[in-house]
């Protein structure tokens, strides 16, 4: 029998997708070891609400705010660089404190920079080991690579959602790197939080919001309005896990929340998703086969970046937010589809490298 550990998982609140693409691994390693949950928000709610019989922290990460101008969204990050170095610092405290009280024997963090201990092993998930800077800037993000490099030292090995060949799906985010060197480097395949059944709650569009605010909300109103110019019936999940609220009108389902069954459901029986280009989002997407149209957060280059780069190569057709027209723009998504076939949750690597 292998021994029983300690876990403390520690999950970034930037939009859901951190959180979802985590539940595979905690639902994994919570069969036979003791895992506690460290979030905030909406993601810390998701995961209460999935696996309710786990210990949970709630503490605060970054508090990054945003614009609803996306354009200045770049600047306004950069202007909070230095309140995001002193939560690190904070961060790092905070994690050596409850490794020295509760004596966790392993650490996992998903995008939390701040949460690793010097005194046990600590490993980090994310699939951008450098970051994606504004058009115009693209010589300079070479510095966040060095960023990442120098971080990751903290840490014994560093999983990557997706596949080292050529047929991956986060392009230069995680793949064609200067100076970060493989060693720690470990791609697990895609991580998609998905059950076996083949339930499908039956819909012609399924419309995902999700995001940090304001955006997320902005992207909620344009969607609720232009749905109702679809033909057929639309699903709309708003990512609020705190409410549960249904409402009904027309051809179309508003979901304020959905569980993680449900929304396999929603993906498995819809003909086409409408969602942001959410890294988890489209692992999840890929997994089932299904046709997308992408709406990028505006000013958020991760986002704006895999939108164009899967528009490029005809995986997935996409559309700014303000020029968003669903009526038009879903005759263009549902011609194309992504041909990648990667298997999900191949999460075996990654779970017998951290008991080890």
């Amino acid at each position: 029998m292998a021994k029983r550990r300690k876990i403390l998982y520690a999950v970034l609140d930037w939009g859901l997708g951190h959180a979802t693409r985590s539940l595979p691994i905690i639902r994994e390693l919570s069969k036979n070891n003791d895992v506690t949950v460290l979030s905030t928000g909406r993601s810390l709610n998701l995961i209460r609400n999935e696996l309710p019989g786990l210990n949970f922290i709630n503490h605060t990460d970054y508090s990054v705010k945003y614009t609803k101008s996306g354009g200045s969204l770049i600047l306004f990050l950069a202007l909070q660089i230095p309140k995001i170095l002193l939560k690190l610092k904070e961060e790092h405290s905070f994690a050596e404190k409850l490794v020295e009280e509760q004596k966790f024997d392993r650490i996992i963090s998903d995008n939390r920079y701040g949460i690793y201990s010097n005194n046990i092993p600590s490993y980090f998930i994310t699939h951008q080991l450098k970051f994606k800077l504004p058009k115009g800037f693209e010589k300079l993000e070479f510095i966040s690579e060095y960023f990442n490099k120098r971080y990751f030292r903290r840490y014994r090995k560093v999983f990557i959602p997706d596949s080292a060949s050529d047929q991956n799906l986060s392009g230069s985010l995680s793949h064609d790197l200067k100076s970060i060197k493989s060693i720690k480097l470990t791609y697990t395949g895609i991580l998609a939080d998905l059950d076996n059944s083949k339930e499908e709650i039956k819909s012609d569009y399924l419309i995902i919001i999700s995001g940090p605010e304001p955006q997320r909300t902005l992207f909620e109103k344009k969607a609720v309005e232009q749905a109702a110019e679809l033909k057929g019936k639309t699903i709309i999940v708003c990512g609020k896990p705190e409410s549960s609220e249904i409402r009904k009108s027309g051809n179309i389902e508003i979901y304020d929340h959905a569980s993680r069954k449900q929304l396999s459901a929603m993906v498995r029986g819809t003909g086409l998703v409408i969602s942001r280009p959410g890294y988890s989002s489209v692992m999840e997407i890929v997994s089932m086969n299904k046709k997308a149209l992408f709406i990028p957060t505006p000013g958020q280059t991760e986002q704006e970046y895999l939108a164009d780069h899967y528009k490029e190569k005809k995986y997935f057709y996409s559309v700014s937010q303000d020029k968003m027209d669903l009526k038009s723009d879903v005759m263009e998504a549902v011609n194309l589809s992504c041909p990648i076939g990667i298997e999900p949750n191949n999460i075996g690597g990654l779970i017998n490298e951290v008991l080890s």
